[in-house]
């Protein structure tokens, strides 16, 4: 029997039921109407800085090598041969000319085409066309401020459209003297749960952190330290792309995590100023807290985190995570900012424990006979959202709000089946 995907999720996306999180159906038609027409976030150009560079990734379950080629350019080729479908790459990441299947041994080299056939003359009698039998590409490849993306549509709009007022919340992030890179190495672990009940977290769920997260408050004795405040907000920058984030007043910006080691307050104290430069008042003013790139691209900017929500099956995600640092920055200071980011939201952090459990056991509900039957709630902030002028961005809520929820199941709605509905008008007003 067909999903009506309109059923899944009530018409103000206050509702979703608990089919979307565990139905093997559902999460194949994923693989095709999202993870094979959105933009993917792949990497950084820090991975792949010279020809020949590559690492191998995930575009939703499809496996895929990204590559500096011989050319200079960026491609992503699915890591899949084209003679029996073997992967043709094993290593997570290197240095080569070419790419050879161990079944084979077809060999493609890192542009991804195919540049040699093992008994070409006596199989295949010279007549194989090697032009037409290139490892599959991603239609379309582009990077933004060092981070890499890409699509299978080739329809898709380009990549600076598809991100819209996201781009500027990245920035916050991105916008520095020299840049951005990633520390060497990727921490991976699975969770048993939906990859969407991650990513609506990750989306700014700011509910959830002074009790998920109560812990860090005593250790750092500072039992306020998650209260609510008028400054702290939800923001659907675009449908599906969100945020939560800290506004400060005027000529106030972040200054770094409190009980940060003393290291990093004297880097952001000695680069202050030309970062406000670069990012000018009204971006200088805005600490992006967390935040998700629709689908599964997810950010905790002030623990130095990025990462990917892979999806392997309808109950089961790899989390992929990384530590971005300014590619400027004395090693000292990048190797503190590892440390905040390993201390927090690496595998054995100690928020990242909190977030891994309650991800578990939402989506054991899913299963059972009673709970499986009923919907998870969004409703909370639902007739209470505004504008913000000069701040980027469709609906901004209070922290206390599921704003970034509700615009993430909208926007999975609108891909599960190809319908958009207009944008909401909400009330402006000065924040």
């Amino acid at each position: 029997m067909a999903v009506d995907f309109a059923q899944l999720v009530a018409d103000d996306y206050t509702w979703v039921s608990r089919q979307a999180f565990r139905d093997p159906e559902i999460h194949a038609a994923e693989q095709e109407r999202i993870f094979k027409r959105c933009w993917m976030f792949l990497g950084h150009e820090s991975q792949v800085r010279e020809p020949g560079d590559f690492f191998t990734t995930y575009m939703g379950e499809e496996a895929v090598i990204v590559t500096r080629g011989l050319d200079g350019a960026l491609h992503a080729l699915v890591n899949s041969c084209r003679h029996r479908g073997m992967r043709v790459c094993r290593a997570d990441r290197g240095n080569t000319k070419r790419f050879s299947c161990p079944y084979h041994s077809w060999t493609y080299n890192a542009n991804g085409e195919l540049i040699g056939v093992p008994r070409r003359k006596e199989g295949y009698y010279d007549e194989i066309d090697l032009s037409r039998n290139g490892l599959i590409q991603a239609a379309q490849v582009d990077s933004y401020r060092g981070l890499i993306f890409a699509t299978f549509a080739a329809a898709a709009p380009s990549l600076r459209d598809y991100l819209g007022d996201m781009a500027w919340y990245m920035d916050l992030v991105l916008e520095r003297e020299g840049g951005t890179e990633l520390i060497p190495g990727i921490h991976k672990w699975i969770v048993r749960a939906n990859w969407k009940l991650a990513c609506d977290n990750n989306a700014g769920d700011w509910y959830h952190v002074a009790f998920a997260h109560g812990s860090s408050a005593k250790l750092n004795q500072n039992p306020n330290q998650f209260d609510e405040d008028d400054n702290r907000l939800q923001i659907s920058a675009e449908t599906g792309h969100t945020l939560c984030a800290y506004r400060y007043k005027p000529g106030r910006r972040w200054m770094g995590a409190q009980h940060q080691p003393r290291i990093l307050t004297e880097y952001f104290e000695e680069t202050e100023a030309r970062t406000a430069k670069l990012l000018g008042p009204d971006k200088g003013r805005v600490h992006f807290i967390a935040g998700n790139v629709f689908p599964n691209f997810g950010w905790i900017p002030g623990s130095y985190t990025i990462r990917q929500y892979h999806p392997r099956g309808p109950d089961q995600t790899e989390v992929w995570s990384y530590c971005l640092v300014d590619a400027a920055a004395p090693r000292e200071v990048k190797d503190a900012m590892k440390r905040m980011y390993t201390n927090s939201f690496g595998p054995s952090g100690l928020l990242e424990q909190d977030d891994g459990e309650n991800w578990t056991g939402c989506a054991a509900s899913s299963n059972k006979p009673v709970m499986g039957r009923e919907s998870f709630n969004y409703q909370m902030g639902v007739g209470h959202e505004w504008n913000i002028p000069g701040l980027p961005g469709q609906h901004v809520g209070r922290a206390t709000s599921e704003v970034v929820q509700r615009s993430f199941y909208r926007r999975w709605l609108e891909q599960m089946t190809g319908r958009s509905e207009p944008v909401l008008r909400v009330i402006a007003r000065e924040g």
